[in-house]
C-alpha cells in the first residue's frame, strides 16, 4: 500500500465543507540538524519556507524585469509569476509541486501570505482620508457611482447565470450561496486599484490634469465600495448557517468600524498633532500602531468580516500625516518586495486551467468582465459629455477606472476560500483581471498620451522677451526653502505693470514608493482647499500649500505680477518630461532650477538629493527654453528691499542671455547692477581657422556688440528719465589669462554682491580651457562651476544661464523664419535688428564707464 501525507489529508480534511474537529502534527519537524547529518532542507517547515520566498520573490523579480520595456504595471508581472509557479505552467513539470510546493507547505505559506496582505491593505487604508472623498467634488462623485453601478449590476446578473450554467455548483461539496456570489462579482467587477492607478498616472504624467485628478478621486470613491461590498458578500456567505450569524456580521462590521473612528483615529490625530508641532515618532508609538493592525484583523476574522477588512478600516483611522507616511515607510519595503508576492504566489497555485470543464460558464464569464470594462468607459464618457468635457478626456477617464489590482485578487481568494467560487470561476476572473489590466495601458497611450506635438511659439529666451513685454518663468520648487530665493530673483527682474512676469511654480515630487500614491490628489488640490487645519496632512502636502500661498501673497503685493502653482508627482527619471511639458505650455521663455546642494550652517554647499542633479542636467539638454540653475546661498529676502547684482560676460549665446537678464534689472530701482566684460588679451581672442570660422567668429562678435549696445541704450534712457537702479556699472577688463580673470571677478565679489549673473558656456573657450578637467558640476558650466566651488569663498548666490539652442535649421526656419538670432547671430529665433553705431567708451575699447 502506498505511503501518504497525513499532512496533505489534513489540507483535504480541512478544505472540505463536512470537516470536523481533528489536529495533528510533526514533532521536530521544524529547523534541521544540517545536510551532514543527512537531513533534506525540504523535509523541515522553516527550510522549505524561505526556500519557497526566495523562489517566489526571485521569480517575480525576473518576470518584472523582462516585462519592463512594455511598461506594464507590476501588477501584471506579479499574477503571471504566481501563474508560472502554479500547476499550469511549472507545475506540469513530474515532482515540481511537490518539491518546491509541498501540500504540507501550503499551511505556513498562506499565513505568511496573509499577514503580508494584512499589512498592505492596512497601508491602502492609510492612504484613503475621508476629507480627501469629501473635497472630491460633484464631478468625481458622478464619475465614481456611473463607473461602478453598471458594471456591478452586470455582475450580479452574471452571478445568477453563473450559478445555473456552472455544473461543478450543483453538487453539494461545492455549495455556493446564491446571493453572495453575485454581490462578491459586482464587487470585483466594479472595484479600481486605486495603488496601480496611482502609478500608471504618473507614468502617464496626467498627475496635474483633469482626467488625473477625476480618475484618482473616482478611484478612491470606488474602492471604498468595493471593500463595502466585500463584507456585505462577506456576510452573506453566512446565510447557510442562518439569519443571525449574517446580522451579527454585519454589526461587527459596524462596531469595528466605529471603534476605529470614535476610538483609535482620535488618538492618533492628538499624536499628529504632537509631532506637528517638532515631536517625534517614537518605535514605541509605531510599534502600537502595527500591533493595532492584529488587534483590529484579528477582531474582524473573529466577527465573521476577514482580517484584512479590519486591517483596512483601521489603515482608515490613522490619519495620512506624518504619523501615517512614517508608519508606511516602516512596513511598505518588507512588505511588498517579500510578503506581498508570496499571495500572488498563493493565487498562482489556485489558478489552472485544467479546471476549467464547462466553456459555456468560462466563456460567460470573460463576456461579463469585458462588457463591464466597456461600460465603465461608456459611462465615464456620458458623465464627461455631462459636464462639457471633450469625448478623450471621458474615455481617458473611463480605460483608467478600469484599472485592476490586488483588491480584485483579495475579493476572489475571499470567495475561493469560502467556497463562494468554484476553482473555474477563480480562474478565469484572475485571467481576465490581468488582461484588462494590461490592454488599459497601449489603450491609455494611444487615447490620453498621443505623440507630442511641437509646441510653436517664438519667445523662447530671456532676449525675446522684451524689457517692456511679459516675462514667463517656470519656476522648479523641491521643497519650501527653495522659494524665498525664487521670489527674490523674480524681483530682480523687475516686474511691474507695464514690464509683467508670469509665474508658474512646478512643485516637483517624487513619485517613489506606495507612501506617495495619495500625492496625486493631495499636492494637486487647489489652493482654495487647504484649510487652516494642518492635522492629518502629508507632509508634502502642507509643502505644497505653503509654496502656493507664498506665491499667492507676493502676487498681492506685488504689481505686475501673476502666480500660480501646480505639481508635478513623477520618478526623477522622467521628471524632466512634467517639467519641459510645462515650459512649452505656458510658453515659458526661462526655466529656473534649484541646484542639488543647499547652503550648510557653516555657510558651504552641502548635497541635498544627488537625484536632482542628472535631472537638471537632462532638463538643460531637452529644454524648450532658456535654462537658469540658481546655487542659493541665502539669496532670499524681503521682496523690494534691493539686491546687489554682477553679471558677468565674456560672449557667446548663454552670456548674451545673462546681459539679457540684466537688460531688465536696470528699470528696477532697488538693484545695484555691475555688469563686467571680458576681453582676451595677447591675441587668444583673435580669428582663427579658415573662412567660415572667421565668419562664425565675426557673426559671434557682432552679437556680442549688439547685446551690449542695447543694455547701455535701455540704461542711459532710464538714466535720462529718472529711473533705473540704484546703481548701474558697465567695465570692461582685458585679462592675459585665468588667473587674472579670476582676480577680477574676485574684485567684483569684494564689492558684497549678491547674485552673479553667468552663463554656462563662455565665449572665450581659451581662457576656460584648463578649467573644465577639475569640474565638478559640469551642469554649471567652467565659471559658474568655479563661483559656486568652495575655494572661491563667496557668500553671493549664482544663477547659471544657458540659453535655448535651436534644434535644426529646418525647425529654427519654421519658428522665426529664415534668419534667427539676436543681433544677427544669437540663435534664438529672434529677428535681426538694425544696425547702430557702436558708443565709444563703452564697447569699442577698454576701460570703465559708470553712472549712479
Amino acid at each position: 500500500m502506498a505511503s501518504t501525507d497525513p499532512l496533505e489529508e489534513i489540507w483535504k480534511h480541512a478544505m472540505s465543507p463536512d470537516k470536523t474537529d481533528l489536529l495533528c502534527f510533526y514533532p521536530g519537524k521544524i529547523t534541521m540538524s544540517g545536510i551532514w547529518t543527512g537531513d533534506s532542507p525540504l523535509d523541515f517547515f522553516l527550510p522549505l519556507l524561505l526556500f519557497q520566498i526566495i523562489l517566489i520573490t526571485t521569480t517575480t523579480r525576473a518576470v518584472v524585469l523582462l516585462l519592463t520595456p512594455l511598461r506594464l504595471p507590476r501588477y501584471i508581472a506579479e499574477i503571471l509569476a504566481g501563474f508560472l509557479l502554479g500547476p499550469s505552467v511549472l507545475g506540469r513539470i513530474p515532482h515540481f509541486s511537490d518539491i518546491a510546493f509541498p501540500i504540507r507547505s501550503l499551511f505556513i505559506l498562506e499565513s505568511m501570505s496573509l499577514l503580508g496582505l494584512i499589512y498592505y491593505t492596512f497601508t491602502i487604508g492609510v492612504e484613503i482620508e475621508l476629507h480627501t472623498l469629501l473635497r472630491a467634488g460633484r464631478r468625481s462623485f458622478w464619475f465614481a457611482a456611473a463607473s461602478a453601478l453598471p458594471p456591478f449590476l452586470v455582475g450580479a446578473a452574471t452571478g445568477y447565470v453563473a450559478v445555473s450554467t456552472d455544473g461543478t455548483r450543483r453538487t453539494a461539496e461545492q455549495f455556493l450561496n446564491t446571493l453572495s456570489f453575485p454581490v462578491f462579482l459586482g464587487a470585483t467587477f466594479c472595484a479600481t486599484a486605486f495603488s496601480v492607478l496611482a502609478r500608471n498616472i504618473a507614468q502617464l504624467k496626467l498627475a496635474g490634469t483633469d482626467v488625473g485628478q477625476l480618475s484618482i478621486s473616482a478611484s478612491l470613491i470606488n474602492d471604498t465600495l468595493a471593500w463595502a461590498g466585500l463584507t456585505v458578500a462577506t456576510a452573506l456567505a453566512h446565510v447557510r448557517y442562518g439569519m443571525v450569524p449574517c446580522v451579527w456580521t454585519i454589526a461587527s462590521g459596524f462596531l469595528i468600524v466605529g471603534a476605529s473612528y470614535l476610538v483609535v483615529r482620535p488618538m492618533l490625530l492628538r499624536l499628529a498633532g504632537r509631532v506637528a508641532e517638532g515631536e517625534v515618532v517614537t518605535e514605541l508609538q509605531e510599534c502600537s500602531v502595527l500591533i493595532g493592525v492584529m488587534v483590529a484583523a484579528l477582531v474582524a476574522d473573529a466577527g465573521g468580516t476577514h482580517a484584512i477588512f479590519g486591517a483596512f478600516v483601521f489603515g482608515l483611522a490613522v490619519p495620512n500625516g506624518p504619523v501615517g507616511v512614517a508608519i508606511v515607510e516602516k512596513v511598505e519595503d518588507f512588505v511588498v518586495g517579500t510578503l506581498l508576492p508570496l499571495f500572488f504566489a498563493m493565487s498562482g497555485l489556485r489558478t489552472d486551467t485544467a479546471k476549467i470543464t464547462s466553456v459555456s460558464a468560462a466563456v460567460l464569464l470573460m463576456v461579463a468582465a469585458l462588457a463591464a470594462a466597456i461600460l465603465k468607459v461608456v459611462a465615464a464618457v456620458t458623465v464627461a459629455g455631462t459636464f462639457g468635457m471633450p469625448l478623450h478626456d471621458g474615455i481617458s477617464i473611463g480605460l483608467l477606472l478600469n484599472t485592476k489590482g490586488v483588491i480584485e485578487l483579495v475579493i476572489l481568494n475571499i470567495g475561493k476560500n469560502k467556497k463562494i467560487m468554484s476553482d473555474q470561476s477563480f480562474t478565469v476572473l484572475v485571467f481576465m483581471s490581468a488582461l484588462i489590466t494590461a490592454l488599459v495601458t497601449p489603450l491609455l497611450a494611444m487615447v490620453v498620451k498621443p505623440a507630442r506635438r511641437l509646441v510653436f511659439y517664438k519667445r523662447r529666451t530671456i532676449a525675446w522677451a522684451q524689457p517692456d513685454s511679459e516675462f514667463r518663468v517656470l519656476a522648479c520648487v523641491h521643497m519650501a526653502r527653495d522659494v524665498p530665493a525664487l521670489l527674490t530673483l523674480v524681483d530682480v527682474a523687475s516686474p511691474s505693470e507695464q514690464s509683467p512676469v508670469a509665474v508658474q511654480a512646478l512643485h516637483l515630487i517624487e513619485f517613489a514608493g506606495r507612501s506617495s500614491a495619495l500625492l496625486l490628489i493631495n499636492a494637486s488640490a487647489p489652493s482654495s482647499s487647504f484649510e487652516h487645519s494642518t492635522r492629518g496632512r502629508s507632509q508634502v502636502e502642507l509643502q505644497f500649500k505653503h509654496i502656493s500661498h507664498a506665491l499667492l501673497a507676493y502676487e498681492e503685493n506685488v504689481a505686475g505680477v501673476t502666480a500660480r502653482t501646480v505639481a508635478a508627482v513623477s520618478p526623477y527619471a522622467t521628471m524632466h518630461e512634467d517639467v519641459t511639458a510645462a515650459a512649452e505650455d505656458r510658453h515659458a521663455a526661462l526655466i529656473v532650477l534649484p541646484f542639488h546642494k543647499h547652503r550648510s550652517v557653516d555657510g558651504g554647499l552641502e548635497m541635498f538629493n544627488p537625484a536632482i542633479q542628472p535631472l537638471n542636467q537632462s532638463v538643460q539638454r531637452v529644454s524648450p527654453c532658456t535654462v537658469g540653475i540658481l546655487v542659493d546661498r541665502g539669496l532670499g529676502g524681503v521682496p523690494g528691499a534691493g539686491c546687489r547684482v554682477a553679471t558677468l560676460f565674456f560672449g557667446g549665446r548663454d552670456d548674451r542671455e545673462a546681459v539679457a537678464l540684466a537688460t531688465r534689472m536696470v528699470c528696477n530701482p532697488a538693484i545695484d547692477l555691475t555688469v563686467l566684460r571680458f576681453v582676451q588679451m595677447g591675441g587668444g581672442g583673435g580669428f582663427m581657422g579658415g573662412a567660415a570660422d572667421q565668419f562664425d567668429a565675426l557673426k559671434e562678435r557682432k552679437a556680442d556688440d549688439a547685446c551690449l549696445r542695447e543694455f547701455l541704450d535701455r540704461a542711459n534712457s532710464m538714466s535720462a528719465s529718472g529711473g533705473g537702479g540704484a546703481g548701474v556699472e558697465y567695465r570692461e577688463r582685458g585679462v592675459f589669462n585665468a588667473s587674472e580673470m579670476v582676480t577680477q571677478i574676485q574684485e567684483v565679489e569684494a564689492l558684497g554682491k549678491d547674485l552673479f549673473v553667468v552663463g554656462k558656456l563662455p565665449g572665450l573657450p581659451a581662457l576656460t580651457a584648463g578649467m573644465a578637467e577639475w569640474s565638478e558640476c559640469p551642469e554649471l558650466g567652467p565659471i559658474g562651476d568655479l563661483l559656486a566651488s568652495r575655494d572661491f569663498q563667496t557668500t553671493a548666490s549664482v544663477l547659471v544661464v544657458q540659453s535655448y539652442a535651436r534644434p535644426s535649421a529646418a525647425g529654427a526656419a519654421m519658428i522665426s523664419g529664415e534668419h534667427g538670432g539676436y543681433g544677427g547671430g544669437d540663435g534664438v529665433g529672434r529677428p535681426p535688428r538694425p544696425d547702430h553705431h557702436i558708443r565709444r567708451n563703452s564697447i569699442g575699447t577698454m576701460g570703465s564707464w559708470s553712472w549712479s
